[in-house]
């Protein structure tokens, strides 16, 4: 079951020492109570490396399945800007990540691999999960949570989208974000959802509007992936700000969020 008491947990803890950016003390306390919630539930992480600095790093842990090289990954960047202490950016993510491993853990053993993955370096250009890419087979596919905990009144659109959607009244729906190789993974989580949504998938014209996260390398190396998002700055007014922490989140809606991630990758697993 998750809870969204304890994705509050994880959020507090994760944002408990400051801005989680290179040589700051956030840095090490996140990587570690990451490891350290990731082992309690029985997985053994892996630190997946891409440079000599602390922060040059991914974590992996996942729970292998019949078909090793073909796996379904959960994923979220770990790291924040240097002026945020990135409560919805994105430990929000992250805490769904843990989350949904703690729910998965003991499921049945899967047909397909199912893979957490927490990147670094996403505000640095998606350092990690470029380098990610390397380790990966060409059958993985990838669900991103980036930023997933916020909600409000206030939401509006990029320009680019203005006159292809119609704009949401309120901030309430979670983003589902593909490109065209990607749609069947976002109506497979479309159906499992029991908050609103905004599926979308990119049209060519707007598709710089959404190469933002690391959804992209994924989309690059002509991988499925699918973009989870609240919209950030579209409709968080914390976003990238110290003022991003972790009472300005909806723990219910991620907690929605979480739930529709674990049934679609228990249901693509098997």
């Amino acid at each position: 079951m998750i809870e969204a008491k304890r994705l509050r947990e994880h959020v507090e803890a994760l944002t408990a020492h400051g801005p989680r950016f290179e040589d700051l003390p956030g840095v090490p306390a996140a990587l570690r109570y990451a490891t350290d919630q990731l082992s309690a539930v029985g997985l053994k992480v892996r630190v997946e490396r891409y440079g000599r600095e602390l922060h040059e790093v991914n974590l992996v842990a996942e729970i292998e399945g019949g078909t090793s090289d073909d796996a379904v990954e959960l994923c979220a960047h770990w790291d924040s800007v240097e002026t945020s202490p990135g409560a919805d950016d994105n430990a929000s993510g992250v805490a769904g990540v843990l989350e949904a491993a703690r729910a998965l853990r003991d499921a049945d053993l899967p047909a397909r691999t199912i893979r957490f993955v927490l990147f670094g370096g996403e505000e640095a250009q998606f350092d990690g999960s470029a380098a990610h890419q390397a380790f990966i087979t060409e059958k993985t596919e990838s669900i991103v949570f980036e930023m997933i905990g916020f909600t409000g009144a206030a939401q509006r659109l990029p320009e680019e989208l203005e006159d292809y959607l119609e704009a949401p009244e309120r901030g309430d729906f979670i983003a589902l974000v593909a490109d065209d190789n990607s749609q069947g993974l976002l109506a497979r989580f479309a159906r499992h959802l029991e908050v609103p949504s905004l599926p979308l998938v990119l049209p060519e014209f707007a598709k710089e509007v959404a190469m933002r996260s690391d959804h992209v390398p994924y989309w690059e190396a002509g991988r499925r992936s699918l973009l989870v998002t609240d919209t950030a700055d579209y409709r968080n007014p914390h976003y990238h700000r110290p003022s991003d922490t972790a009472e300005t989140l909806n723990y219910d809606f991620a907690a929605a969020v979480v739930k529709a991630a674990v049934r679609t990758i228990t249901t693509i697993a098997q």
